[in-house]
């Protein structure tokens, strides 16, 4: 598939989530210009819906029979016709001008990957999903990856991802590692020798759907890829890994907890403490893994 010269690929990857991916979908077509493009790819969802509703709004669609957030965007990304990718999730929304935001962070061609706020669209008791810094950043050389941006609302040159292999295919959602695969693909960006820019202008909002009880699991999944994240850095050799994994462990997880207690954010809390929890099962179950060209083995299945 030959690329353009300018524009930019929209990739949503999804899984059985058609009620949400219907507000998605619809917003992205509206931020779409005329070269750009939007592909949906179906990571292996068991309701024909989710691939339906992306033929119908008339985007690619992609169907994978293997699950996973990282395999579903390295499938998108490489079938894309345009130099800048862009992605989001199924349960965002995006305004109208989210593309000509995102190509115009770009106008530097040293720039890998852009980056930009995450809203949600209410008041919750947890949520760590947010990306709320008004402040624009620009990032060169290793950085903690968490500060970096969230794969809800990011952006990269296609040529970047070449660069880096793509997404780290043993991270994320649907394996063992659970998450943090957008932040390692940050990080291994940089470590290219790209620059990285976090623009506040650039929005999305984030649908908060989820139960208390999901959004307790969700924050062990962020501590499962947390913890792995920190064992690949310390493998690397990266000379701020361990730091990044005492704070992971201790100033976001052990220590948040306590801070949450204090002043009376049960939820808070309880996020906080299994959040320190699976940074640990995430820091052994990465140790065991073997490590290919700054990327796990790929899961068997």
């Amino acid at each position: 598939m030959g690329a353009s010269a300018s524009g930019v690929t929209v990739v949503l990857a999804t899984r059985d989530r058609p009620s949400l991916l219907h507000g998605a979908v619809a917003s992205i077509i509206e931020s779409l210009r005329s070269f750009d493009e939007l592909i949906v790819v179906d990571s292996a969802s068991r309701d024909p819906a989710t691939s339906q509703i992306g033929r119908d709004a008339g985007a690619r669609v992609i169907r994978l029979e293997v699950p996973g957030t990282s395999r579903a965007r390295n499938a998108g990304w490489r079938a894309a016709r345009a130099p800048i990718v862009a992605f989001t999730d199924d349960d965002c929304e995006v305004p109208s001008d989210w593309t000509v935001r995102i190509e115009a962070g770009f106008a530097d061609v040293g720039v890998g990957f852009v980056t930009g706020r995450v809203l949600g669209d209410r008041e919750a008791s947890i949520a760590s999903a947010a990306v709320v810094d008004e402040t624009p950043k620009r990032f060169e050389g290793t950085s903690d990856p968490a500060g970096l941006g969230s794969g809800a609302n990011m952006a990269f040159r296609r040529d970047a991802l070449e660069a880096i292999m793509g997404f780290d295919e043993g991270m994320g959602p649907g394996t063992p590692l659970r998450a943090a695969e957008d932040q390692d693909a940050f990080w291994r960006t940089l470590r290219a020798a790209r620059v990285g820019l976090y623009d506040p202008t650039i929005v999305v909002t984030h649908r908060l759907w989820r139960t208390r009880r999901g959004a307790v699991a969700r924050e062990y999944a962020y501590g499962v890829g947390a913890g792995a994240l920190a064992v690949k850095l310390i493998r690397n050799e990266d000379p701020g890994a361990w730091r990044l994994f005492r704070r992971r462990l201790w100033g976001d997880g052990i220590a948040q907890a306590a801070r949450h207690l204090v002043r009376g954010y049960e939820s808070g809390a309880a996020g906080a403490t299994v959040k320190a929890f699976g940074v640990v099962v995430g820091s052994i179950r990465a140790s065991r893994l073997r490590l290919e060209s700054g990327v796990f083995a790929r899961p068997q299945h």
